[in-house]
């Protein structure tokens, strides 16, 4: 089985700048993203997709591949997940015979992740054919069932039940999730084939927050409390 991974890493972020090389414990971010990928066996190869030089340069010298600059009207801050893939694949149809039978879309601003865990979400989207694509869950610390929608002057509940969730104590209405970072897997034929990024049938992966380390680094205040994080249980990979 064909089973690549691919690391997104544009040059371009407004909250932090050069978030994805920025030193946790002295080594840039995507060093960890990288890292583990290369412990997984199942792996074939570690792709980078950056628009930069730079991430490039630093990408390459821990061990991932990256033959492209990924194009700058693709790695704007609206740009989506599906045209990074998108151009991914059809760089990688013409360049190999064999066809991705699975792709492991690792964000590297989720650093710290368990190769026994990935190699969990592997196993299961080996073993369940007929799913398009995984993606990673915790329990959401907030019911999506209490959330509500602002228009003009109404409020509009924005999860419609007839059970009335919206009014009702937490401790009664069934747990809501939370999509993170930690893992996403595409079986291209059946998602950017046919040009979606999740597909018809999306397989459950839910990690134990209390067991795993779980952070998306998007603000000054997130590496502040990874940083701090990595000194107090000396995080190696």
């Amino acid at each position: 089985m064909n089973i690549i991974a691919v690391i997104p890493a544009r040059e371009g972020s407004k909250k932090i700048k050069n978030k994805n090389i920025l030193k946790i414990n002295q080594k840039p971010l995507i060093y960890y993203s990288i890292k583990v990928s290369k412990k997984i066996t199942k792996i074939r190869d570690t792709y980078v997709s950056t628009d930069s030089e730079k991430i490039k340069r630093i990408s390459i010298s821990y061990g991932a591949k990256v033959p492209f600059l990924r194009p700058k009207k693709i790695s704007k801050d609206k740009s989506t997940d599906l045209e990074f893939m998108k151009h991914f694949c059809i760089w990688y149809k013409k360049k190999n015979k064999i066809p991705i039978d699975l792709l492991i879309h690792l964000r590297p601003t989720t650093p710290f992740r368990n190769p026994k865990t990935i190699n969990k979400a592997i196993n299961l989207m080996i073993k369940n054919k007929n799913y398009s694509s995984l993606r990673s869950f915790i329990v959401s610390d907030f019911s999506g069932y209490k959330l509500w929608l602002k228009k003009n002057k109404q409020a509009n509940i924005l999860v419609k039940t007839k059970k009335n969730y919206h009014s009702i104590g937490r401790q009664f209405i069934p747990k809501t999730y939370s999509h993170i970072g930690y893992v996403d897997i595409l079986r291209p034929k059946l998602t950017i084939e046919k040009n979606t990024i999740i597909g018809k049938k999306v397989l459950f992966f839910e990690i134990n927050k209390n067991k795993e380390y779980n952070i998306d680094i998007d603000t000054e205040e997130d590496l502040k409390k990874t940083n701090e994080w990595v000194k107090k249980y000396s995080y190696k990979i």
